[in-house]
C-alpha cells in the first residue's frame, strides 16, 4: 500500500513579500518607459510605429499626465488640458473604446430615410447638429449610411475643446464638405444664429412654418453627455432645438441598477440594463478620474425629456466589459390634439381584444347581472398606461413612438413574461392554416384573435384571406418579437434575405440588416 501523500504549506517568508513589493515597482518602470516612448515619439517621426506611438500618447494623456488649468479655469480649460496633447491621435485610439457610435448613426439614418420616403423632406433638406462632436468622426462615419453632403442642408458641429475642433476643421477641409465647426458651450448654442433664415428656405424640414425659429431634424451626442457638467440645461435646450418630428440619437457610457428603473414604463426594454454593484463602483471611480460622469441621472433625464424609439444596453468586452447604451428618441409630447389622436388610433385598434380593462369591476361572488341597456365603454391597457403617464407628466410608453403602431405596451418585468428567459419556443408553426381557412371561411370583414406562436398561421391568414384585423396574443413576449421580425423582414427585404433568415436560420449580415433595414 502506498504511503499517503504529505502536503506541506510553504511559509509566507520575506522573499514572498519582496515578490509582491516588486509588482508596484514593475508598474512604475512600465509607466516610465511609456512616458519615455511618448516624448521620443513627439521628437522623432515614428512612421513605422504609428500604433505604438498613438498608444503611448493616449496612455500618457489619460493616465499619467496631470490635469492642469494653467490656460484658464472652467470646463473648457479642463477639456483642453485633457485633449490638447492627444487631439491628433484621438480617432486612432478611440475605435475600440467608444463602441456603438456606428450603430447609433445607422439607426438614426434608417429613421431619416423612412421620413424621407414619407415625404417629410420634400420641400427642404434636413438639418443636423452634432453636440459634443469632437473631431467630427461621427459626421464622416455617417457617410456609410447617407450621402451626407447632399442629404443635409446644414450640418453643425458644436464642441468646447479648441484642439478637437481644429482636428474637425481640418477633416472637413480635406473632405471638401460644408460643415460648420463651432467651438462654444452647448448651453449657449442657438441654431438660428448660424443658418440663413432670411428667405425662409433653410430652416429644417419641419420648422418652416409660422415661426422664424430654425429647428434641427437630427441631434446626436456621442460620448459627450457624460462629459457635460450642467447636463440638465443642455438637455432642456435640445428639447427646444429639435423639430417636432425630429430624431435624437445618443451613445454613451453608463452604470445603473435595475432598481433605478423599476416602475418606469416609458424607457423601452430593460434587457441587459442592470450593472452589478462592483462594476458600478469600479467604473464610476475609474471614469471620474478623467471627469467623465457615469451617474444614472444623465440617462434618466434624457429618457424623461424625450420619447424612446429605441434603446440598447451593451458591454464593451474588449476593454473589460464597460457598459454603454444607445438611445434613439423623439419629442415625448406634441400638441394635445396630436397626442389624443395617437391614443385614439392605438385604442381603436385593440379594444376588440378581450384583454381590456373594463369600466366596471367584476365581482364573481355576485349573481350575473343582465346586460346594460347602454354599452359599457372599454379602454385598452395601452390607453390606460398612456393616461397614467400623461397625468404624471411622463413620456408615453415607447410603443407609442414607433413608426408602426402594431405593438401594445406590456410590462416585461412581470414574472409571467420573464419565465421564458428571453427565449422563444416556436420558430414556426406545424399546423396547416389551409384547413383553418377551409373550415372558418375567413374573409376581409373578419377580425381574428389567435395565439402568436411562430406567427406563420396568422401571416397565412393575412396573405390569403386579408381579414380586417388580426390580434396576436402570446404569454411569451419573445414569440411576439419573432412575429414582428418576420413582418418587418417581409416588408423590407428581398426574398433571398428572408429565406436565409427564416429558411436556413442564419444570415451572415443579419446585424447590418437589423440596424439598417428592419
Amino acid at each position: 500500500m502506498s504511503a499517503p501523500l504529505a502536503v506541506e504549506a510553504l511559509p509566507f517568508t520575506i522573499d514572498s513579500w519582496n515578490l509582491f513589493a516588486g509588482l508596484p515597482l514593475l508598474l512604475v518602470v512600465v509607466a516610465l518607459l511609456l512616458v519615455l516612448a511618448f516624448f521620443t515619439a513627439q521628437k522623432y517621426s515614428w512612421t513605422k510605429y504609428d500604433h505604438l506611438s498613438n498608444f503611448c500618447t493616449f496612455f500618457y494623456s489619460s493616465f499619467l499626465k496631470p490635469h492642469s488649468q494653467v490656460e484658464g479655469s472652467g470646463q473648457q480649460a479642463a477639456l483642453e488640458s485633457f485633449y490638447k496633447v492627444q487631439a491628433n491621435v484621438y480617432d486612432a485610439t478611440r475605435k475600440k473604446l467608444l463602441r456603438g457610435r456606428e450603430d447609433m448613426l445607422a439607426l438614426a439614418a434608417a429613421q431619416l430615410r423612412f421620413q424621407a420616403d414619407q415625404g417629410l423632406f420634400k420641400h427642404s433638406k434636413p438639418i443636423w447638429v452634432d453636440i459634443g462632436g469632437g473631431t467630427g468622426y461621427n459626421i464622416e462615419a455617417m457617410h456609410a449610411y447617407l450621402d451626407v453632403p447632399n442629404f443635409f442642408s446644414t450640418i453643425i458641429l458644436v464642441d468646447l475643446s479648441p484642439s478637437l475642433c481644429d482636428v474637425a476643421s481640418r477633416r472637413f477641409e480635406r473632405l471638401g464638405w460644408d460643415v460648420k465647426v463651432l467651438c462654444e458651450d452647448a448651453r449657449a448654442f442657438r441654431l438660428q444664429d448660424h443658418i440663413n433664415t432670411a428667405n425662409g428656405d433653410v430652416m429644417g424640414s419641419r420648422s418652416r412654418r409660422t415661426d422664424i425659429e430654425a429647428k434641427a431634424d437630427l441631434l446626436t451626442m456621442s460620448y459627450s453627455l457624460s462629459m457635460i457638467p450642467d447636463f440638465y440645461n443642455v438637455i432642456d435646450s435640445m428639447v427646444q432645438l429639435l423639430a417636432h418630428t425630429g430624431i435624437i440619437g445618443a451613445v454613451d457610457f453608463y452604470v445603473q441598477s435595475i432598481v433605478d428603473t423599476t416602475g418606469r414604463n416609458y424607457i423601452g426594454g430593460s434587457f441587459n440594463r442592470h450593472v452589478n454593484w462592483l462594476s458600478r463602483v469600479f467604473w464610476r471611480a475609474w471614469f471620474d478620474c478623467d471627469r467623465v460622469g457615469l451617474e444614472g441621472a444623465r440617462r434618466d433625464y434624457l429618457e424623461y425629456r424625450f420619447g424612446t424609439k429605441k434603446t440598447l444596453d451593451e458591454r464593451n468586452y474588449i476593454l473589460g466589459g464597460i457598459p454603454y447604451y444607445i438611445f434613439l428618441g423623439c419629442h415625448c409630447q406634441g400638441s394635445f390634439k396630436r397626442t389624443q389622436a395617437l391614443l385614439d388610433v392605438v385604442d381603436a385598434s385593440c379594444t376588440e381584444s378581450p384583454q381590456v380593462i373594463p369600466a366596471i369591476g367584476l365581482n364573481l361572488d355576485l349573481p350575473l347581472l343582465p346586460e346594460p341597456a347602454l354599452p359599457i365603454e372599454t379602454r385598452s391597457k395601452a390607453y390606460q398606461s398612456a393616461i397614467v403617464n400623461l397625468s404624471s407628466n411622463l413620456p408615453l410608453p415607447s410603443t407609442f413612438y414607433q413608426n408602426n403602431q402594431s405593438r401594445i405596451h406590456y410590462d416585461e418585468q412581470l414574472k409571467k413574461h420573464m419565465q421564458f428567459n428571453h427565449d422563444y419556443l416556436y420558430a414556426f408553426t406545424w399546423e396547416d392554416p389551409r384547413m383553418d381557412q377551409r373550415l372558418l371561411q375567413i374573409n376581409d370583414s373578419d377580425t381574428i384573435l389567435c395565439l402568436t406562436s411562430g406567427g406563420d398561421n396568422l401571416l397565412e391568414y393575412l396573405a390569403t384571406a386579408n381579414p380586417r384585423r388580426i390580434h396576436a396574443v402570446d404569454l411569451n413576449p419573445n414569440q411576439n418579437h419573432l412575429l414582428e421580425l418576420k413582418v418587418a423582414a417581409f416588408q423590407s427585404l428581398p426574398y433571398a434575405d428572408v429565406w436565409k433568415m427564416f429558411g436556413e436560420g442564419h444570415h451572415p449580415s443579419f446585424r447590418h440588416l437589423l440596424i439598417n433595414k428592419l
